[in-house]
């Protein structure tokens, strides 16, 4: 019963602590996909805050089967993988877009916050969670290994030639 006890607790501070971390995403993106310069930059950046919106809802799913309140359960999240989410998304002058230098700047924090996610999601796989949330956390890791390769291929191509590649499968329009 105990085992049990412990199981629901952690699996809660995970979930808790992968909704913070996936909220910050959405900011992330959304924010993003409205200075980038270029389409490809901007539709990527919204198709990127939608799967957000959709791990969010996935979390949220798993915390209502556990029935963990999203607030105020008792449970806290676990603050040594939420320390990496900045206090703002990034910052830019206002109603402009971000030059390439900053596109590049943002990017590199957006892989940091997708390293992190991923580094909380492999380490959950280590305690002592319920099955299907566990589940649920090995599939949130590998979208978000998708993302940091995505990240990191406009990364490259932003410093070689200051362009987005974006990312075909999910571009709009």
């Amino acid at each position: 019963m105990e085992d049990a006890i412990a199981r629901k607790e952690m699996s809660a501070a995970v979930l808790k602590t992968a909704l913070a971390i996936e909220e910050f995403g959405i900011r992330f993106y959304s924010e993003l996909s409205d200075c980038v310069a270029d389409e490809r930059g901007r539709a990527l950046m919204r198709s990127l805050g939608s799967d957000e919106q959709e791990h969010a809802r996935i979390i949220k799913k798993e915390m209502e089967r556990l029935s963990i309140r999203t607030n105020g359960s008792g449970v806290e999240p676990l603050h040594e993988y939420l320390e990496i989410l900045p206090e703002k998304v990034f910052t830019r002058p206002k109603d402009s877009c971000l030059t390439v230098e900053d596109e590049i700047a943002a990017l590199q924090k957006g892989i940091e916050v997708e390293i992190n996610s991923i580094r909380m999601y492999q380490d959950a796989s280590s305690r002592a969670l319920d099955p299907k949330t566990m589940s649920t956390i090995e599939e949130l890791t590998r979208w978000e290994l998708r993302h940091r390769e995505i990240l990191e291929e406009n990364m490259r191509t932003l410093k070689l030639g200051g362009a987005w590649y974006g990312y075909g499968p999910i571009l709009e329009g």
